[in-house]
């Protein structure tokens, strides 16, 4: 996915298939949001964009915020998730992306212990 077409996504607003996330040190909003749209249909999870759509930046590193996006794709779930990673400098900072596809399988993906979901 382009920069572009995340702009696209971050002015249409929120929906079941675009997440916004500020960062934190803490992941857990962001392993959740992975996994559900992994156990769904697919999704984007842009960080560095606040609930109202809003470009606040990341204010970390950008090469550790992709480390620690890819290790959490690796061992944050109960099982590997395929994504793409992708990132940008805004004027108003970094803004990083985790596209997710849907990976539907024999059992679904489970963070903490528990399964999540993404729904309209």
């Amino acid at each position: 996915m382009e920069w572009l077409e995340i702009l696209e996504r971050i002015e249409a607003g929120e929906d079941h298939r675009t997440d916004f996330k500020r960062w934190s040190a803490d992941l857990r909003p962001v392993g959740r949001a992975i996994c559900a749209f992994a156990n769904s249909e697919g999704g984007v999870v842009i960080l560095g964009v606040d609930n109202a759509g809003a470009i606040v930046g990341v204010e970390a590193e950008t090469e550790a915020v992709q480390e620690r996006l890819t290790n959490f794709l690796q061992n944050g779930c109960s099982a590997p998730v395929s994504a793409r990673l992708g990132r940008h400098q805004d004027p108003s900072g970094w803004v990083h992306w985790v596209e997710v596809p849907g990976q539907r399988g024999y059992e679904p993906l489970r963070y903490e212990g528990r399964v999540c979901v993404r729904r309209g």
